[in-house]
C-alpha cells in the first residue's frame, strides 16, 4: 500500500488534464485512449498545452512561499502561515511548503508525459520545437525545487508503475541537469514564438542566466558561472531597450506587451468557472462586499524599508503601489472619469505641496478626497484601509469584465538586473553599472557611477516587488537572515528579544525549505531532511 501511495503522489498530475486560456485551451478527450490521441498532432499539442497549464497549479494559491518572510514584505494577518513570515516555527509539516513540493512534481510528471510521447506522435512541423518548450518547463520546476530545497529527486522519464524509494541528488546534479536541458533547448528554439506566451529560446537564455548566476554563489559552482549568466542574459536581452514606461508593464488589459518573455495566461473565457490565480488578494487595502467583485485584505503588508525605498522621482513607486483608492474599487482601471477617489496618497514633497492643484484637475471625482501621506501608519500592520496597496495583480470582476492579471516569470527588466547582478559578480563592474542605469534611466532615477551587490538588490526590489522573487534572491546572495532581522518587524521583533527564528536543529539554519513529512513518510526507504529540521 506505501508503495501505490507514493506513486500516486508522484504521477497524480500526469494522469489529468486541465483547462488552461487562450492559445493553450485543450480539447475534450472524451473516451479517446491517451495511446491514440498523443500520437497525433492535435493529441500532442493538447499535451503540450496541458505541460503549460500545469504552472496554473504551481501559483494558484496566495503566494506566501513565495513572498513572506522577506524584507519586504510582514505578515499581517494570521492567514500568513506563521513558519514562512518568521520561520521559527516552520516545520516539515507545512502545509504550503508541501504544497510546492507536491505540485512541482506534480507537473514534472506532466512534462515527461509530454516528452514520453514526443518519441511516439506522428512527425509534425513544430515537434521539434514543442519539446523544447517542454524541457524548458520541466528544467524550470527542477530549479524551483534545487533553490528551495537543496537537493531533491531527478525524475527524468515518465514513471507509469509503483516505485517504493526514491533518492535524492546532489544539488550539484540537479543543476546540471537543469543547465544541460536548457542548453538543448536553447539550441531548438525560435528566438521569438508567434502565439504570446509560449516559450521561446530568449526565454530560455533569461532561465539560464538565472541558473548559471544562483550556481555560482555555491561552493560547487564553475568558475566561469557568473560570467556564463552575464553572456547568457544579454543574448536574451538581444538588443532591446526598456520602451515602455514602468506603469505600462502592469497596466489594466496590457498583459501581452512587448517586455514579457514568459507568463501564465488567464484569459477571463478560461477562468469563468475557476482556475485564477490568488496573487491580487494579499496585499491590502482591505475591500470586501464591493460593488466590483474584488476582495482584498491586508495580509502581506509592505514593511517601511519597502515604502522609503523608492528616490523621489523614481516612477517604479506610483507603477507598483496604487497612488489612489476609488469607489468602486477597480474605477481607476476601467473608469477613472467617473469613479470617486476616496484616498489620496502623496509621497513625496514636492505631491503633497501640490495638492491642490491635484484636487482642481478632477474635482467631481476628487473634492471630498482624504489626502494620506507617507508617514508611519503606512506600515502599520493594524492599518486596514488607508495605505498603497500594490497594484501589479489588481483583477476586475464585473457583470461585462472578467479580469485576472497574468503572472511575469520572466521580463526584460528582470534580465538587465541578472546581467547586471553577474557582471557584477564576474569582476566586470563597468558592465554591470551599464545595466543597472539601463532599468533606472526607464524608471526616471538618476544614473549611478558605482553598484555594490546591495544597491543591486535594492533595484531588484525597486522594480520586482511582490513578483515572486525576493525570497529566492535573498536566499542566492546569501543575505536573507542579515537583511530580514532588520527590516522585517516579525522577524526583528524574535531577534531583539534574543530569539533567532532562523535557527534549527543542531545549529543548522533554516535557509533551505523542510523536505514536507508526506514525502519522507511515502517512502519505503531513507529520504533525508534537511538538516535544519532533522
Amino acid at each position: 500500500m506505501k508503495s501505490i501511495r507514493l506513486f500516486i503522489y508522484i504521477v497524480f498530475a500526469g494522469t489529468m488534464i486541465s483547462g488552461c486560456s487562450g492559445f493553450l485551451d485543450e480539447e475534450n478527450l472524451g473516451n479517446t485512449t491517451a495511446e491514440n490521441y498523443y500520437n497525433t498532432e492535435a493529441g500532442y499539442e493538447g499535451l503540450v498545452n496541458a505541460a503549460y497549464s500545469s504552472l496554473r497549479d504551481v501559483y494558484q494559491p496566495t503566494p506566501f512561499v513565495f513572498c513572506a518572510g522577506t524584507d519586504l514584505f510582514f505578515g499581517a494577518h494570521q492567514e500568513v502561515p506563521l513558519g514562512l513570515s518568521s520561520y521559527q516555527t516552520l516545520t516539515p509539516g507545512s502545509s504550503d511548503v508541501e504544497r510546492l513540493f507536491s505540485s512541482l512534481y506534480q507537473s514534472i510528471q506532466m512534462a515527461n508525459l509530454a516528452l514520453e510521447y514526443s518519441t511516439q506522435t506522428e512527425a509534425f512541423p513544430n515537434l521539434e520545437v514543442r519539446v523544447g518548450e517542454v524541457k524548458v518547463i520541466r528544467a524550470f520546476y527542477y530549479f524551483m525545487l534545487v533553490q528551495n530545497f537543496g537537493d531533491v529527486t531527478l525524475v527524468e522519464d515518465l514513471i507509469t508503475t509503483p516505485i517504493v524509494h526514491f533518492d535524492r541528488a546532489p544539488a550539484a546534479d540537479v543543476y546540471q541537469f537543469i543547465i544541460d536541458e536548457l542548453e538543448a533547448a536553447i539550441e531548438i528554439l525560435p528566438l521569438e514564438q508567434i502565439d504570446f506566451g509560449r516559450v521561446s529560446k530568449r526565454t530560455a537564455q533569461h532561465i539560464l542566466a538565472k541558473v548559471y548566476l544562483t550556481r555560482g554563489y555555491e561552493d560547487y559552482g564553475a568558475a566561469s558561472d557568473f560570467a556564463d549568466a552575464a553572456t547568457m542574459a544579454d543574448a536574451a536581452i538581444n538588443g532591446q531597450g526598456l520602451n515602455l514606461g514602468f506603469d505600462e508593464l502592469f497596466a489594466y488589459d496590457n498583459d501581452n506587451n512587448e517586455e514579457v518573455l514568459w507568463s501564465i495566461q488567464y484569459a477571463g473565457s478560461s477562468t469563468q468557472n475557476g482556475g485564477a490565480h490568488n496573487w491580487d488578494y494579499p496585499w491590502g487595502p482591505l475591500v470586501q462586499g464591493s460593488d466590483d467583485g474584488v476582495s482584498k485584505k491586508n495580509v502581506l503588508h509592505p514593511t517601511e524599508y519597502l515604502f522609503t525605498l523608492f528616490e523621489d522621482n523614481d516612477e517604479r513607486f506610483e507603477g507598483t503601489f496604487l497612488s489612489v483608492r476609488t469607489s468602486p474599487y477597480s474605477g481607476w482601471a476601467i473608469d477613472p472619469d467617473n469613479s470617486t477617489v476616496n484616498y489620496y496618497y502623496p509621497r513625496t514633497a514636492t505631491q503633497l505641496a501640490d495638492t491642490a492643484t491635484w484636487r482642481a484637475e478632477d474635482p467631481d471625482n476628487r473634492a471630498g478626497t482624504v489626502i494620506s501621506p507617507l508617514d508611519a501608519h503606512w506600515w502599520d500592520p493594524l492599518n486596514q484601509d488607508d495605505f498603497p496597496g500594490l497594484r501589479k495583480f489588481d483583477r476586475v470582476r464585473t457583470t461585462s469584465v472578467q479580469y485576472t492579471h497574468d503572472l511575469y516569470l520572466a521580463r526584460l527588466g528582470e534580465t538587465y538586473l541578472i546581467a547586471a547582478e553577474a557582471y557584477l559578480q564576474s569582476g566586470n563592474s563597468g558592465n554591470a553599472i551599464d545595466r543597472v542605469n539601463t532599468v533606472r534611466a526607464r524608471a526616471g532615477a538618476g544614473t549611478v557611477a558605482s553598484v555594490d551587490i546591495d544597491f543591486i538588490l535594492e533595484e531588484r526590489a525597486r522594480e520586482l516587488a511582490g513578483e515572486g522573487f525576493r525570497w529566492l534572491d535573498l536566499k542566492r546572495t546569501g543575505k536573507l537572515m542579515e537583511y530580514t532581522k532588520v527590516r522585517n518587524p516579525d522577524i526583528k521583533t524574535l531577534v531583539d528579544g534574543g530569539i533567532d527564528p532562523f535557527l534549527g536543529a543542531n545549529g543548522n539554519y533554516k535557509i533551505l525549505r523542510p523536505i514536507p513529512l508526506s514525502a519522507i513518510s511515502l517512502d519505503a526507504g531513507e529520504y533525508p531532511q534537511n538538516p535544519a529540521y532533522e
